[in-house]
């Protein structure tokens, strides 16, 4: 009896070998290419029965380990067109490649510009770290294979001034009076510029100051009118901002702008912080709230308060005084239970053009993003520009009706800094 199982088990093993070895070799690897042959990244793959296989990645390649010989895939990706492929045996050897176009019918409720994003700074040596926009142009923190550099150009993208810096510094930095600052670990300059008649030229680095405290200063100033200084502070895991402004030059004491308050978070942490439970969701990850997200910006001596734990936007004159007071509600949808929610698509952004005042937000669906122009008095926001055909842009922004944002779109996987007319 004992031989009998023993050699009942042993044909188990061999059978489990068999068809684990099987498994190992059918592993099938693809890429997804466009009309230009750029990759294309996070793309579904999909079975033949509409069930989720996986996801290009940042260099358009995919893996498949469950697919056979004579199973049907298709990709689905928002701005593409769908591919199909029928999967040969002699694909468990080679890399199959499948072709997508783009396909501006697949965005609903989409306006669609006769412009279209394209390169701005064209230098391909370059990869753009960083960039910040002024009213005295472009600033621009570029990589190159030997050194960096600190480009100031102006709006029609030619290069004013090259300096050199160390490869230390990260981040341009534009402070609430709109001036730029350049950031490492250790220490913070403050961009200038030498001008002559108006005339601004020669950028220089000046009023070095520690990166501590440099944050120390600034981290809790958000922006600034002519006669007030706007702070904010997080509470209770960032569930809380309390909003305050100091009179310039007058007294220095804080006056209180507003207190904003996420009441579903905030009682979900009471909660998660009860001893009872406390100590099994801090162990599974769950006590990691995100800070709620309560934008102020100061334009033309007004403040401009978007409160969406109230659904509200607030505006301020130059005293501290609530002058308007409008709805806000082009973040939220009615869900079919009747309550309110916020829109998953909805990136928490709000992005002010300083050049003109307005205000935009925006949605990512498939990783296409889709700006929309916010309309302070309805408290809705309507679609002004879809950047299709670049999937996950990043650093968007806004300057006299113009996107900028960086992207790379070329084999030498360097940032570029592309441009387009959005109003």
């Amino acid at each position: 009896m004992k031989r009998l199982i023993l050699f009942l088990v042993y044909l188990v093993i061999l059978i489990l070998l068999h068809y684990s070895a099987s498994a190992q070799n059918n592993v099938i690897k693809g890429l997804v290419l466009d009309e230009r042959n750029k990759p294309v990244r996070d793309v579904g793959i999909y079975s033949i029965d509409s069930t989720f296989l996986t996801l290009t990645n940042g260099d358009g390649q995919f893996t498949l380990t469950k697919s056979q010989p004579g199973d049907t895939i298709y990709t689905r990706h928002l701005s593409f067109t769908s591919a199909t492929y029928i999967i040969d045996s002699l694909d468990l050897n080679k890399r199959i490649v499948l072709k997508v176009k783009f396909d501006e019918k697949s965005l609903p409720e989409v306006e669609i510009y006769g412009s279209a994003p394209h390169v701005a700074y064209n230098n391909k040596v370059v990869s753009v770290m960083d960039f910040e926009i002024n009213e005295k142009g472009i600033y621009l923190l570029a990589r190159r294979r030997r050194n960096n550099s600190l480009l100031h150009l102006n709006f029609a993208c030619d290069t004013l001034t090259d300096l050199k810096i160390s490869p230390d510094y990260f981040n341009i930095y534009k402070d609430v009076y709109g001036e730029m600052q350049l950031v490492s670990d250790e220490d913070v300059w403050q961009i200038g510029h030498k001008t002559a008649m108006g005339h601004v030229f020669e950028m220089e680095l000046m009023y070095r100051t520690p990166t501590k405290r440099f944050v120390s200063l600034f981290k809790n100033i958000v922006c600034a009118t002519d006669s007030l200084l706007i702070g904010g502070r997080y509470f209770f895991f960032g569930q809380e901002i309390y909003y305050y402004y100091f009179n310039i030059g007058g007294d220095q004491k804080a006056h209180e702008l507003h207190h904003c308050v996420n009441e579903e978070n905030r009682d979900l942490m009471i909660n998660l912080l009860n001893p009872r439970f406390g100590t099994f969701y801090r162990s599974a990850g769950f006590l990691d709230p995100k800070p709620t997200y309560d934008p102020v910006f100061a334009y033309d001596n007004k403040v401009y308060l978007f409160s969406f734990d109230d659904d509200k936007t607030f505006v301020y004159n130059n005293l501290g005084e609530i002058v308007a007071e409008y709805p806000l509600t082009f973040h939220k949808y009615r869900h079919w239970r009747g309550d309110m929610r916020v829109i998953k698509k909805w990136d928490k952004k709000v992005i002010m053009d300083w050049a003109t005042g307005k205000f935009y937000t925006t949605f990512t669906d498939g990783g296409v993003t889709t700006i929309k122009r916010i309309n302070l008095e309805t408290g809705t926001a309507e679609n002004v520009y879809t950047i299709s055909g670049f999937a996950f842009v990043e650093n968007l922004r806004i300057y006299n009706g113009k996107a900028y944002f960086l992207y790379k779109n070329d084999n030498t996987r360097n940032n570029r800094l592309f441009e387009v007319a959005i109003e």
